[in-house]
């Protein structure tokens, strides 16, 4: 075995050494229009038009993997190691505030309305284990094994698996980074592919306790629970997708630059496949056998199909789609994605059951109306809650080097010379990747600094 202080960087099967992630605009425009879809959706405004919109949050899954495996690589590669305590603060800054900002309210309000109209909350089931599950990101082992009541707010289970992800994964790459050997580096990444194997499995295997009514998931342990359901439902939240964008980031790392003519043709033909299947699963997954969510062949596929599709808008920012998704608009609505996906849901509950009920016209301006007052409701929580606690960890939570670039953008200090400022300066990204309700949202996701 390769000793660890004289195994280079090119011998390692997990590459330290590549140029510094930068901002990448696409991925903040892909955020901010399919979070739109992603509230118009669940606001009944495209659920039959675009049935397979769950598959919006795999992709966020992918690029929340991607991002924060790099942006730790990033870290090691200017440092030699990674700061654990920076991290988890960074991500409590970004995502706790607006978070327990959103279940305060909801629980406020939900104890207004049992003590005011409890005949409102026949409905609304075990809200207050949503709130405790939610407060503890769990949400998503908590509605495993309660599938028939709970749901009011369903869509903090992406949150919750995103978090845990956050928590475990960069020990875990800390852990082989330090180590520095090839066996440490193939242990990760062995245990990366059987964690992806054993979920696709499971969801292959048990995708007979489902069945799609229109868009609405079926559950046959509903009113009785069986160890078959319970599995089925951990596995169909797809963990696995998130470390599928961690190996796509090892993946990155070993691409040469300038990303050589033949390798990028390649990217792009895998970066098409991958929007073809994309577009096939948001058209046609509730109407064709093949496509069904979430154990079917052709959704696997579709699945996959992402990494390229991811690896594609970052290797390719100057092609046609990139371009598109980088206007500047959509990047607008990127930045504050997770503000928007974390209070949409909670704006739309007193509209759903008149949407439920209507037809045509009016179901269409009811949805329209609701999903522009959960927009704005995100919008506000950027603005008064979230913006401040940015501002505290971009400025006292970044890393020396970035603190550095800043400072050198700003004209404060002069150049340091090759070797400290390495890489362009980019603006701090105020952003997340999206994820899903009930299965179809944006996800909270990396910022593009860990």
């Amino acid at each position: 075995m390769t000793d660890a202080a004289a195994l280079t960087d090119a011998d390692r099967l997990i590459k330290v050494q590549a140029p510094r992630l930068g901002h990448i605009p696409s991925f903040d425009g892909f955020r901010g229009i399919f979070v739109l879809q992603v509230v118009l959706y669940h606001a009944g405004v495209t659920a039959k038009l675009l049935p397979g919109s769950p598959i919006i949050i795999d992709w966020f899954f992918v690029a929340s993997g991607f991002l924060i495996t790099s942006l730790l690589l990033d870290e090691q590669n200017r440092s030699g190691g990674i700061d654990m305590r920076r991290f988890y603060t960074r991500r409590a800054l970004r995502l706790f505030p607006a978070m327990y900002a959103m279940i305060g309210i909801f629980t406020v309000l939900m104890l207004a309305v049992q003590i005011f109209a409890p005949n409102a909350l026949e409905d609304a089931g075990l809200w207050w284990v949503e709130s405790l599950a939610a407060s503890l990101y769990v949400y998503f082992l908590v509605a495993a094994f309660f599938p028939a009541t709970i749901g009011a707010i369903g869509h903090t289970w992406s949150l919750t698996v995103e978090e845990q992800f956050y928590f475990f994964w960069p020990m875990l790459l800390r852990r082989s980074l330090k180590r520095g050997t090839r066996r440490s580096d193939r242990n990760l990444i062995i245990g990366c592919l059987v964690f992806i194997a054993l979920f696709v499995t499971l969801r292959m295997s048990l995708q007979h306790v489902v069945t799609w009514d229109g868009i609405e998931a079926r559950f046959a342990d509903q009113d009785q629970l069986t160890w078959q359901g319970v599995v089925y439902r951990i596995a169909a939240v797809r963990p696995d997708m998130i470390v599928c964008g961690c190996l796509a980031a090892f993946v990155a790392r070993r691409i040469p630059r300038p990303v050589p003519d033949h390798v990028r043709r390649v990217i792009a033909v895998l970066g098409a496949l991958g929007w073809v299947m994309f577009a096939g699963v948001l058209l046609f997954a509730s109407r064709f056998p093949f496509f069904t969510m979430f154990g079917s062949i052709g959704y696997q596929l579709a699945l996959w199909a992402l990494v390229p599709l991811v690896l594609d808008l970052y290797f390719r920012q100057e092609s046609l789609i990139a371009r598109g998704l980088a206007w500047h608009r959509a990047q607008w609505f990127g930045q504050r994605s997770y503000g928007i996906y974390l209070w949409h849901i909670p704006v739309l509950l007193p509209f759903l059951a008149a949407i439920e009920s209507s037809y045509g016209a009016r179901k269409l301006g009811l949805g329209l109306v609701a999903a522009a007052l959960g927009v704005c409701a995100g919008l506000l929580s950027f603005r008064y809650v979230e913006r401040r606690f940015l501002h505290i960890k971009e400025t006292r939570f970044t890393a020396p080097q970035d603190r550095l670039r800043s400072e050198m953008a700003a004209g404060d200090v002069a150049d340091p010379g090759p070797g400290r400022a390495d890489g362009p300066i980019e603006p701090p990204p105020y952003v997340e990747p999206p994820s899903p309700v009930d299965h179809a949202g944006p996800s909270t996701g990396a910022d593009q600094r860990p």
